[in-house]
């Protein structure tokens, strides 16, 4: 039967066994959606969105984080949505949402998605990382994921990607669609980390309708590697960054990126790479 599951109907010692006794039941007896109760849930241990599972918040759900882990791992064909996620403790430096290669998100007709999304650190502690993606072994690879009106304020990291080489074979993150990407008062932004290309890449990802406020805590808005990624969106106050130095770098690993962000001035933009297009 494929019906929706409630994570009200189970019992577990505390909020994060709960939700997941309720994720293990849907994937494991053919319900792919969870709804989450209109309440807060206090979140002391990682959760893992199972392949084939969505998580879906109430208008009203949050989730508060106490402790130092990575809040949400989602794996391949899972999907969450509605999420309000906000860090209540200034010793947390983790990972809130996470996707790794190794489960292999590929081809379109995977739904993975990420969307409605709230994440705020409530000490302004600017630690962790809001949403990371990484892939690092052979065939490992997030492609065609679609993340969507997302929001995250006042962490380390915004946005992380990373590709590391593998030990044989290829590892990429490569033609994902972030739109609608809102990112206020972290320390930086964007950060990419790959080679320009194969073996191991982060290419052809679509940033659309970006908001970026800095704040005087913020050193860099966007490190950028790969080709043929393209940004598109604003950026705000850049003269609050408490420096005189570009804030937007493309590495010597970027190729064919193409930077719209007309409000950032190009002398606090530096280029490295090849064939680059910035604010034509």
């Amino acid at each position: 039967m494929n019906e929706d599951i409630y994570v009200e109907s189970f019992s577990g010692a505390n909020d994060s066994l709960k939700i997941q006794a309720a994720i293990d039941y849907a994937r494991n007896n053919n319900g792919k959606t969870v709804k989450l109760g209109n309440r807060n849930y206090l979140i002391t241990a990682p959760i893992v969105i199972k392949q084939g599972v969505k998580l879906v918040f109430d208008y009203g759900t949050q989730f508060i984080v106490e402790g130092n882990f990575r809040v949400l791992e989602i794996q391949q064909n899972a999907s969450l949505e509605g999420a309000y996620i906000a860090i209540n403790d200034p010793a947390f430096n983790s990972e809130v949402i996470y996707l790794n290669g190794k489960y292999k998100y590929y081809n379109t007709w995977h739904r993975t998605q990420i969307r409605d999304i709230n994440i705020v650190n409530w000490y302004s502690s600017h630690k962790g990382i809001g949403l990371s993606l990484f892939s690092g072994g052979a065939g490992h690879e997030i492609s065609f994921v679609h993340f969507e009106n997302i929001k995250i304020a006042g962490m380390k990291i915004g946005l992380k990607l990373v590709a590391n080489q593998p030990s044989t074979g290829m590892a990429w993150i490569n033609a994902n669609r972030f739109l609608s990407l809102s990112l206020d008062d972290c320390i930086e932004m964007i950060t990419m980390t790959s080679s320009s290309t194969i073996p191991y890449e982060i290419s052809g990802n679509q940033f659309i309708n970006l908001q970026i406020q800095p704040t005087s805590i913020t050193t860099r808005i966007m490190k950028v590697t790969g080709q043929f990624n393209y940004f598109d969106g604003m950026i705000w106050d850049v003269s609050a960054i408490p420096h005189n130095g570009p804030v937007i770098e493309l590495t010597n690993d970027s190729m064919d990126t193409t930077l719209n962000t007309p409000s950032v001035p190009n002398n606090r933009i530096i280029d490295n790479g090849q064939r680059n297009k910035v604010n034509l």
